[in-house]
């Protein structure tokens, strides 16, 4: 029987919800306030709104996003039809999610969220796990729909969600990897029982799964986070003439073994052991501070090299966007260094990776092969797109997250529609790396031996983008011996 307290507090919680719930109930007239207010934040802070998508196309997507804004709805639905929108910019850096919310991706319906761990490639989904002890559907089966809708939709509904540099695929597909039931729920919406479709050596199948809460899947995601991070960022060994170098970011330090310390270190090892070939892997390192990709280069480099062509940044002002905006702290210091370029744009001057970089004394001359994938990302694709350019490695995995003549990132200008809450993050400085003649405008470095992990090789463990590279260093070794 229930007690009047709990009673109270049941009524009051009941209370609490409906309060919010209106709160967050937007009419046309508040979602109109917040959508003017979004369009002219992109419009006056943002360096790159127009590098991929030209204002007439956003004209065009901007009045038809208005169209959809005649009947009062809640905020995730808002929230729904403005991410294809922030896609549309193809940023990577452009974030979007409700305010006070940095840390993860689960925005609505956390409550009800799916179960499963999933793999997706070739438009086509794969069970990989459970966040669940309870296994109900065979790992490897392909899931072909979820509550009837076909895979394929589901997919197509989710891509706007995982934002990448250009019109890149590769990150977004592995960002949906990881973030599968938070995406689905954002953008689908919760349920407590999902109908599953799957198939498995050629026999169809359906099954109930029960819905779990996605704070259980955020805790796993965060004991992740916690052991990589108990873990050195870099690690370098050599085995016999040939040395492997793993960077997982260029923004975590090892206390015991600073960053510059540790290229210091490597290099001298590999001078001291006569290494010929050297792997350097970057997979799954979405970047972190700038001069630490172009220190990478500078050991690579026998003679000195051009790194950032410009950095160019919307305005030298605060644009007007009332109280609902953030700019940095130092923001008054950094106009100073803002002057007006011959073309009319505005640049940023103050940056050491401006000028030509010199080498290091004790650089490699060797072979190079670097390892990427989709989630080489921001300054791990600008030290890419320059080692590429510069044609000082040979590159193996998949096209990179990042975008091949730079990305839009820096400091970011933090802006909170009013009514429903959203806030965007919006970069201020576009990045132009020092490259030329490479054919892909809007994509990410293309690499010279392209080799996906399959299904197989993610249940088994097994890396065939390090298998071709030993095989590569090899087939050399043995052409090299013949000669």
């Amino acid at each position: 029987m229930m007690t009047i307290a709990k009673y109270l507090l049941t009524f009051f919680l009941l209370l609490i919800f409906q309060l919010l719930s209106a709160q967050y109930s937007l009419s046309p007239e508040a979602q109109k306030e917040d959508f003017d207010l979004f369009k002219k934040a992109l419009a006056e802070v943002h360096p790159g709104l127009y590098r991929y998508t030209s204002k007439e196309e956003f004209d065009r997507l901007f009045a038809d996003t208005a169209a959809k804004m005649q009947e009062t709805q809640s905020r995730d639905s808002f929230y729904q039809i403005l991410v294809p929108l922030v896609d549309a910019i193809h940023c990577g850096h452009t974030k979007f999610h409700p305010e006070g919310i940095m840390g993860h991706r689960f925005f609505f319906n956390t409550e009800d969220v799916f179960p499963l761990q999933l793999h997706f490639t070739d438009n086509k989904a794969f069970v990989v796990g459970s966040y669940t002890a309870d296994q109900v559907i065979p790992l490897g089966a392909e899931v072909r729909s979820i509550n009837k809708v076909p895979m394929g939709q589901v997919i197509e509904r989710l891509m706007p969600f995982f934002v990448s540099d250009g019109r890149n695929q590769t990150f977004k597909y592995l960002e949906m990897d990881r973030f599968f039931s938070a995406a689905y729920a954002n953008m689908i919406g919760g349920s407590k029982q999902f109908d599953v479709e799957y198939s498995l050596n050629g026999t169809e199948h359906t099954i109930l799964l029960n819905s779990i809460n996605g704070e259980f899947i955020q805790q796993q995601q965060r004991e992740i986070l916690e052991r990589e991070e108990l873990q050195s960022p870099y690690t370098f060994q050599i085995k016999g003439s040939m040395g492997v170098m793993k960077i997982s970011s260029f923004w975590r330090e090892d206390k015991k073994l600073p960053y510059k310390k540790f290229l210091k270190q490597s290099f001298e090892q590999v001078k001291k052991n006569n290494v010929k070939d050297l792997i350097i892997d970057l997979r799954n390192n979405e970047g972190g501070i700038d001069k630490r990709g172009a220190l990478l280069l500078s050991y690579l480099m026998d003679e000195p090299f051009p790194y950032y062509d410009r950095l160019e940044v919307a305005a030298n002002k605060k644009a007007d966007l009332g109280k609902h905006t953030k700019y940095p702290k130092f923001y008054g210091l950094m106009r100073m260094f803002i002057s007006k370029g011959e073309d009319g744009q505005y640049l940023w001057k103050y940056k050491k990776l401006l000028k030509v970089q010199k080498p290091k004394a004790d650089h490699f001359d060797g072979n190079v092969y670097v390892l990427i994938n989709g989630a080489s990302f921001s300054v791990t694709s600008e030290f890419a797109a320059m080692t590429h350019h510069l044609k000082r490695a040979t590159f193996i995995g998949e096209e990179t997250g990042g975008a091949y003549y730079g990305n839009n990132s820096g400091t970011f200008v933090l802006v909170t529609l009013p009514n429903s809450k959203l806030t965007l993050g919006i970069p201020m400085m576009a990045y132009h790396m020092k490259v030329s003649g490479y054919p892909y405008s809007d994509r990410g470095i293309v690499p010279d031996y392209p080799v996906q992990s399959n299904l197989n090789d993610l249940l088994n463990g097994t890396d065939p983008v390090m298998g071709k590279a030993l095989e590569i260093i090899d087939q050399n070794k043995t052409i090299s011996s013949k000669s």
